[in-house]
């Protein structure tokens, strides 16, 4: 018996014994199954500014897991041997139960990140994992392509405190270089957005591939979208993508560009650019980064001109 799965935007139709486009997702006897449910294939305690997040508790750490698999094919992904499915069986992983998972979250005073891969495909663990830290009062974080289908990102919503989105370019970017569609990672994010949910967004910029134009396009869909963060970050030659790394000075001045939309924090990555937070009222230092070291001006999650900053704050 076919079988539809909803995890993400792609809601594959499959019959008995078929595998998903994720490469994990399969039917078994008219039930679909995630194959490697709690194998674990990345484990690590990472500053929350990896993410990227900004915005949410500044400072702090969060406990990043992966399981293997995504529902994406970018040639350029920098984590294709957990990601992508030639490598399914070259994969090293242990089993973590979720009350595990928690209870090492609860150790280390830390919010748990699902990152790495594509938590989209591995959703039932995510949210086996999110129930309980939900119970023992952990936050927790969403970094994907935001993929999502309707039904899942309705499931998903109510146990993720803060999310970082990719947004990787427009509809021709993905069919190009992803085998993907932008219109589900749009709607997420308006959802997202709308919902109330610290949301952040990242876009991966291909020096060539992406330009200034492109930039304002983006800039000015976000704005109306209302996401507030942005960061624009440099590309790296990674898997099967050889192009030349994206220059310091292209990104310098994408990000000239990006300031021209009403987006009020905007930041680049992978990069020497400034990384600290400015009020979007009078411009003050309210947030500085450098080093690994994060110093916060703000009092209660304000600039100390009154001006509410946009995120989580302690």
């Amino acid at each position: 018996m076919s079988v539809r799965c909803d995890f993400c935007y792609r809601e594959c139709l499959l019959a008995e014994d078929q595998r998903g486009v994720c490469h994990i997702r399969v039917n078994r006897g008219g039930t679909i199954i995630t194959e490697n449910y709690g194998e674990v294939v990345a484990l690590g305690l990472d500053p929350i500014e990896k993410k990227p997040l900004f915005h949410f508790y500044p400072g702090s750490k969060t406990l990043s897991v992966a399981l293997f698999g995504c529902n994406l094919f970018c040639s350029f992904c920098q984590n294709y041997e957990i990601s992508q499915h030639e490598y399914y069986h070259n994969r090293t992983s242990r089993v973590i139960t979720p009350e595990q998972l928690v209870k090492e979250a609860k150790a280390t005073n830390s919010s748990i990140s699902f990152t790495y891969s594509e938590p989209i495909v591995w959703q039932d663990y995510l949210l086996d994992v999110a129930t309980l830290a939900k119970e023992a009062g952990l936050p927790t974080i969403l970094v994907s392509s935001g993929t999502f289908s309707a039904a899942s990102l309705k499931r998903i919503l109510p146990f993720i405190d803060a999310f970082s989105i990719d947004l990787k370019g427009d509809e021709a970017f993905y069919k190009k270089y992803c085998k993907a569609s932008a219109e589900a990672v749009m709607k997420s994010i308006m959802a997202i957005a709308k919902a109330g949910k610290t949301l952040e967004v990242t876009t991966l910029l291909i020096e060539g591939e992406h330009t200034l134009g492109d930039v304002h396009a983006l800039g000015l869909l976000l704005s109306d979208m209302g996401v507030r963060v942005w960061h624009l970050s440099r590309y790296h030659p990674a898997y099967t993508l050889t192009l030349p790394a994206t220059s310091e000075a292209f990104l310098h001045d994408a990000l000239a560009v990006a300031r021209r939309s009403t987006i009020p924090y905007i930041y680049g990555g992978n990069s020497r650019q400034d990384q600290d937070t400015y009020c979007p009222v009078c411009n003050a230092l309210v947030i500085a980064r450098s080093s690994g070291s994060i110093h916060s001006f703000l009092q209660e999650g304000r600039c100390s001109c009154s001006q509410p900053i946009y995120g989580s704050f302690v």
